[in-house]
C-alpha cells in the first residue's frame, strides 16, 4: 500500500487530502510543519510527498531541498501544492526539487491522478 506524506499547516486541507487518498486505500501521514515533515519523511520514507509552499518556520522550497539532500529521501517524488499561482513560484518549486506543482483550490480527482502518475513514474 503506497504511503503519502502531506506537509501543510492547514488542518482542514490536511483532513480533505487524507480523505481523498484514504478512499482508494493509500496510507496517509500528515505533518503540520516543514521540520516535522522532514523528520517523518526520514523515519517512514513515504512513496510521495505533498508539500505546501507557504508555511511557518521552513517553507516548501526548503522542505524540497532538505528532502533532496538526504540520501534516504532524495528519490521520493514531491508535489508542491500551493495557493501561489505565479509562474516564478512554480519554476522555483521545480528548481528546488519538486516533481509536480499544483495550485489550490484543486479538484480531488486531479490531485489523485497526479499523485498516481508520480507513483507510476517512481516504480
Amino acid at each position: 500500500m503506497p504511503r503519502i506524506l502531506i506537509i501543510d499547516d492547514d488542518p482542514n486541507l490536511c483532513a480533505l487530502l487524507e480523505q481523498v487518498f484514504s478512499a482508494p486505500g493509500y496510507q496517509v501521514m500528515v505533518a503540520n510543519d516543514g521540520n516535522k515533515g522532514l523528520q517523518v519523511a526520514k523515519d517512514y520514507k513515504p512513496d510521495v510527498v505533498i508539500v505546501d509552499l507557504n508555511m511557518p518556520e521552513i517553507n516548501g522550497h526548503q522542505v524540497c531541498v532538505g528532502l533532496r539532500a538526504e540520501p534516504a529521501t532524495s528519490n521520493i517524488p514531491i508535489m508542491m501544492l500551493t495557493a501561489v499561482r505565479e509562474l516564478p513560484a512554480a519554476m522555483k518549486g521545480m528548481a528546488s526539487g519538486a516533481n509536480d506543482f499544483m495550485t489550490k483550490p484543486f479538484q480531488n480527482d486531479e490531485v489523485l491522478a497526479r499523485v498516481e502518475a508520480l507513483l507510476k513514474r517512481r516504480s
